[in-house]
């Protein structure tokens, strides 16, 4: 299955679409891929940092709790410093409800006492010391309080018992010694008051706190919708609870559901189908626990906002590269398409076809290089056709002035028999070499001959030279029997042998030497002719030899050392027959001759 798709999208797809699914590809998945993990990031981030804030603002509520507690408890420690209020509720020590009433004096000492420890803290509703008789002395009017009370059907007072002096924190209650029906809970800080020196316990005293003291705690925090902050006692009693919605109290939905914890910690816990995230913090000096319960869907709500605007800028990001890559699809196949359009017109015989390019990148190379090869193929197609007239034409001119070689045989033949009967011998043997070299030239039509019919090509033609110089030429040759057999180019050796004669012999009053060498080294045919005349400077070999070993044009051919162009020919042929295993290489200095030498690469007998 996936190789039919990859089959399909390599070979069914234009380049265009192609380009066009690889730029929406490169883009937009790593433009979403990025979006999903900074998105994750981010909202892992949030969410963290929400957790911990809602950690540290439940820690800071505890922490400013206990300093409130702390103050209520320094104030109820007051009275066991001060000798009066010690002496007082020592007078009135008998049993609770033995009817005994204080004295007006004692209820004003203690009265100023009381409203004196009260000053400018509102928080507080009312200070009150209970003797064991059940007087009560408060800083409140007798019209708001009981001046007697008794304790017993109150069953929060019973925590009092067995404190030993300890200080308690009394959840909220309606105390019974107030005269108004309307009065709202308050929670209180009492404290047994035992005589310091005997440690009898002398009477009581309760500091009323009104809940708003709570409040007050929070009134610097911003709460979000349906978020709840709950204190409670170690017994799991609720102190206070503070919600930002009317509904049913986040306190009673965790009892209902058994999810109110004994423990510090945080963790994600489930009510009414609805998930929230539970931290709790314990103090160790009140035994109290701050709650704070705050619904998942607020703290993922900037989540929510941040995917809302990763998906919008997603797509316009994507509708953006959309446009952007469908452009550049465009703009890079163009030149193609019009590439593609041209070539089609070649295929049909129309080779004027050019395409316009403006640029210097890659397709305007390929545009110019198009336009380069079609000229060029227009060319060759011309001189082609060119060349094809001209070849009927030199056949035809062939036709009509072909005289019979055996004519011209039969002609030189005549020749050297009146030069024999005259004894003119060397008549005789220049009119045979010239002969041998016009059959050699006419009759063998082959490219490659044996290296012994070359050899004696250039015997025929030496012995012609050697009549002109009058005997001054002398040519050694050093043949090896095991190549005489070997396959060179027809007319390779006479071009060399000649340029060593014009340019090496010829102007030495002496004369001079030729040698031929041939000889077989390693797979290699050696074939080297030497001359002992004025040589070349070595910048002029250089050039020699680099114009010899790269593709001659036609100014190249009439370059360097003068009439030497048979030396580019041959090496150019060889280049042609042989590919690298041919060669052809020139050495020499100034008065001490030139070589050249011939390489090629034998092949295996068959090739």
């Amino acid at each position: 299955m996936m190789d039919k798709v990859q089959g399909y999208f390599g070979r069914n797809m234009n380049l265009r679409t192609k380009l066009l699914l690889l730029f929406l590809a490169l883009t937009l998945l790593p433009l979403s891929l990025q979006g999903v993990v900074n998105y994750l990031h981010f909202s892992q981030t949030i969410d963290r940092k929400t957790e911990q804030f809602t950690i540290d603002i439940v820690r800071q509520i505890n922490t400013n709790l206990n300093r409130l507690l702390k103050d209520f408890e320094r104030l109820s420690l007051l009275p066991l410093y001060d000798q009066m209020v010690l002496g007082i509720l020592g007078k009135y020590n008998a049993p609770m409800g033995s009817g005994t009433w204080a004295r007006s004096d004692d209820y004003l000492k203690m009265k100023l006492y009381t409203s004196g420890q009260a000053y400018d803290r509102p928080e507080i509703r009312g200070i009150h010391l209970i003797s064991n008789s059940g007087i009560l002395f408060s800083n409140l009017d007798s019209l708001v309080v009981k001046p007697v009370w008794d304790s017993r059907p109150d069953h929060w007072f019973a925590e009092l018992d067995g404190s030993e002096g300890e200080w308690r924190l009394l959840p909220p209650h309606k105390p019974s010694y107030y005269t108004g029906s309307q009065e709202e809970p308050y929670i209180s800080v009492a404290r047994e008051i035992r005589d310091p020196g005997t440690l009898q316990r002398l009477g009581y005293i309760l500091i009323d706190i009104r809940l708003e003291a709570f409040g007050q705690l929070l009134s610097n925090l911003n709460f979000e919708q349906n978020a709840s902050l709950m204190i409670v006692d170690s017994k799991q009693r609720l102190l206070f609870e503070r919600t930002s919605t009317g509904g049913l109290s986040a306190y009673d939905q965790l009892l209902t559901h058994g999810q109110l914890q004994d423990y510090a910690g945080n963790q994600k816990v489930v009510l009414e189908g609805k998930p929230y995230l539970y931290v709790q913090h314990h103090s160790s000096y009140s035994g109290l626990s701050v709650i704070s319960l705050t619904p998942i869907a607020v703290i993922q709500k900037e989540s929510g906002e941040m995917l809302t605007f990763t998906l919008g800028f997603a797509v316009l990001c994507m509708a953006a590269v959309a446009i952007l890559a469908v452009l550049l699809s465009y703009r890079i196949t163009r030149p193609l398409i019009r590439l593609k359009h041209n070539m089609i017109r070649v295929e049909q015989g129309d080779f004027s076809q050019r395409v316009a390019h403006f640029s210097n990148d890659e397709f305007g190379q390929i545009s110019r290089g198009f336009n380069r090869m079609m000229e060029e193929i227009d060319r060759l197609f011309n001189e082609v056709l060119l060349l094809g007239i001209q070849e009927r034409e030199a056949e035809l001119s062939a036709l009509q002035s072909q005289i019979n070689p055996h004519f011209i045989y039969n002609t030189l033949e005549s020749i050297n028999m009146m030069a024999v009967r005259q004894k003119h011998a060397e008549v005789s043997d220049m009119v045979t070499a010239l002969g041998k070299l016009l059959r050699y030239t006419i009759d063998k039509v082959d490219r490659r001959v044996p290296l012994q019919e070359e050899l004696a090509f250039i015997q025929s033609y030496v012995r012609i030279q050697q009549v002109r110089y009058d005997g001054k030429l002398q040519v050694i040759y050093d043949i090896d029997e095991a190549v005489t057999g070997c396959l060179i180019p027809k007319l390779v050796l006479q071009p060399l042998v000649e340029n060593a004669v014009y340019h090496g012999i010829e102007g030495q009053a002496d004369g001079g030497v030729i040698w031929v060498s041939a000889l077989k080294f390693d797979d290699e045919l050696l074939i080297i002719v030497r001359d002992n005349g004025k040589g070349m400077a070595q910048v002029e070999i250089d050039a020699l030899n680099e114009s010899m070993a790269r593709k001659p044009s036609n100014e190249a051919l009439r370059c360097h050392a003068g009439d030497r162009l048979g030396l580019n020919n041959i090496a150019q042929r060889l280049r042609l027959m042989y590919g690298e295993g041919g060669s052809l290489s020139v050495d020499g200095s100034p008065g001490q001759g030139l070589a050249v030498t011939i390489s090629i690469q034998l092949q295996p007998k068959g090739e």
